[in-house]
């Protein structure tokens, strides 16, 4: 019987989806899916930098057609890889782990044309606070301007798809954010777009206005 880490920590996150209500094939499903990650982890130092790049080193050898599949996965995996047990907790009480959660992902052809025309979108009031309020910490950082014009649109890229979730939790943008990482293929585009996307994230939720303050959870998103 194996007992390493990572084995002794999908045994707990298998235990856990099974005792939300996932079925068999479901649990089967996660099981595959950490199994090929194992490898690429297996010998690596326990934190989330070592974990990320190897996240990055198992999605350059997987097509892009899986990655919206793996990444809710592999992100929940990492709080049990890494035994945080208050992260664990956390988002049970999120309801992360729900069986029955809506399954909602932007289609690809509408990511592809938003992108294309996204500034024949307007934003409301309410969309342009977070989207300010993010500008003006990366302006205080010294940021350049053409670093600050991209960055504004892969978030506003995020607001106008979360306008078609059917719910405004944290899981709803983890899906929005886990289907703009499909949209570019260059692996630099990829780190881009999931940096902007664990910055913003804190802005959506109308808290914390500071980059790099302590983060959550998210930001060790895949």
């Amino acid at each position: 019987m194996v007992n390493s880490r990572e084995h002794v920590a999908l045994s707990a996150y298998l235990n856990l989806l099974e005792r939300k209500g996932f079925t068999k094939a479901e649990l089967r499903q996660r099981e595959v899916i950490i199994l090929k990650l194992i490898p690429w982890i297996e010998s690596i130092h326990c934190d989330g930098n070592a974990f990320r790049d190897a996240v990055d080193q198992l999605f350059k050898n997987l097509d892009k057609s899986l990655w919206f599949s793996y990444l809710p996965v592999i992100r929940e995996f990492f709080s049990f890889w890494i035994d945080d047990i208050k992260a664990i907790v956390a988002m049970n009480q999120d309801n992360a782990f729900g069986a029955n959660l809506i399954k909602w992902r932007p289609g690809e052809t509408e990511l592809k044309d938003l992108w294309g025309s996204l500034d024949k979108h307007t934003l409301t009031k309410l969309e342009m606070q977070p989207l300010e309020e993010y500008e003006k910490v990366l302006r205080g950082n010294g940021v350049e301007d053409f670093v600050i014009s991209a960055c504004k649109k892969l978030a506003k890229l995020l607001l106008i798809l979360l306008r078609n979730a059917p719910h405004k939790q944290p899981v709803a943008y983890r899906h929005a954010l886990d289907a703009n990482l499909t949209l570019f293929s260059s692996n630099e585009a990829y780190k881009v777009t999931l940096k902007v996307g664990r910055e913003f994230y804190y802005f959506w939720k109308n808290g914390v206005h500071v980059i790099d303050s302590p983060q959550p959870t998210l930001a060790y998103a895949a």
